[in-house]
């Protein structure tokens, strides 16, 4: 069998590699919550194809795209027969702004980031809060599972929710 390394690297026998096994999907973590620590925070302009202002414009704003590292327990990593110890999964924070383009502080505004706030312990009078520092932290997170593509049966695990650990 033919393995990679290195320093003995070459790509045309790379493209010959034979393959002889099916390769499969994963399947998804049992939907419970999990302790995963935030490894990153991306700010990200978004643009509506299809949802549109009373003025015509689309609808457009901003979001930060966390990126979770899912610590998988034992238990569960046996029954799926993985051989990693966590997951990488993305959730997006879709931010409420006010007319100054800042952050909406207004009750009920930007309930999804007040849930990652709280479950960080980062909404607190008086303690100013930035969201890089999210990155490093640790919660609780809370799976459930989403058919992708619509129709395909296949199902995937998403963030449902997040709560202090």
């Amino acid at each position: 069998a033919m393995s990679y390394s290195p320093t003995n690297f070459d790509p045309n026998a790379f493209l010959d590699m034979p393959v002889d096994v099916v390769f499969e999907r994963r399947p998804p973590l049992p939907v419970k919550a999990y302790t995963a620590t935030i490894s990153e925070v991306t700010p990200r302009q978004w643009q509506s194809k299809d949802k549109f202002n009373a003025d015509g414009t689309p609808k457009a704003g901003i979001a930060y795209d966390v990126t979770l590292t899912i610590a998988i327990p034992l238990d569960v990593k046996d029954q799926l027969g993985l051989k990693t110890d966590s997951l990488t999964l993305k959730d997006s924070i879709m931010l409420d702004l006010n007319d100054q383009g800042g952050l909406d502080s207004s009750p009920g505004a930007n309930r999804q980031l007040r849930m990652y706030r709280e479950a960080l312990d980062m909404n607190k009078p008086g303690v100013t809060f930035r969201a890089r520092d999210m990155a490093g932290r640790m919660l609780l997170v809370q799976i459930k599972h989403e058919e992708y593509p619509l129709g395909s049966g296949n199902m995937q695990e998403k963030p449902a929710s997040v709560a202090k650990l």
